[in-house]
Order: structure tokens, then C-alpha cells, then sequence
């Protein structure tokens, strides 16, 4: 299942990682809120892999940056202390950084995009 998140802020400092076999994998996880104030914030895991994660980690975008994703959503079912858990990741096939413009007085901004 394919998404887009619009409006997701890194919820933790990413980090990148090698697996024995060389495989790069980019991690970190975003905080996605809805639409609505009274909607509640998602967090969802993020991964990329290979180039795009070498890419990613050069950037080093720090936690509470404001980003654009897309991907593909899986879900995980692990066994944690209080049972079944499901965690929902997103696998990376775009990444754009959001970069709100500074507000002049008493006007409202609207991020812009910084594609990655």
C-alpha cells in the first residue's frame, strides 16, 4: 500500500546504519498529525535503503524537521511485554524537506519545498 505524508516532523535524530551484507538502511521515525487539531499524531517508523540512504544520512536533517514522504506502508507484528504489537513503517521512495519561510508580521507563511 502506497502513502504520502504532507505534514510529518521527525520524531527522532535519524540514523544510518550497514548491514553485514553492505546494505545501507536509513532510520528514523515522523510524527504525522491529521487534519483536524482534535485528530490524533500517528507516529510511523521510516526506512530507506541504498543510495537514498546514503543520500539522506549526507543531509542530516536534525529531529522536528518538517518533511514530505513517500513510500510504501507495512505493517510488523512483534511480541512485546504486553502482548501483540503492530508497528507501521514506511518505506521510503521520496523525501523533501519543508522549509517554512519567516513570518512577517501578522502574515501567514506556507512551507515551501526543498526536493531532495
Amino acid at each position: 500500500m502506497s502513502a504520502s505524508f504532507e505534514k510529518a516532523y521527525l520524531a527522532r535524530k535519524p540514523e544510518l546504519v550497514y548491514t553485514n551484507q553492505g546494505v545501507a538502511i536509513w532510520k528514523t521515525s515522523v510524527a504525522v498529525q491529521g487534519r483536524r487539531k482534535e485528530d490524533e499524531t500517528v507516529f510511523v517508523e521510516v526506512l530507506a535503503f541504498n543510495g537514498l540512504a546514503e543520500a539522506l544520512a549526507e543531509m542530516d536533517p536534525p529531529k522536528g524537521t518538517y518533511a514530505h514522504l513517500e513510500g510504501r506502508l507495512q505493517t510488523e507484528t512483534y511480541e512485546g511485554k504486553d502482548g501483540k504489537k503492530t508497528r507501521l513503517t514506511l518505506v521510503l521512495d521520496d523525501f523533501a524537506l519543508l522549509v517554512r519561510p519567516k513570518k512577517a508580521e501578522g502574515a501567514e507563511g506556507t512551507p515551501s519545498e526543498d526536493l531532495f
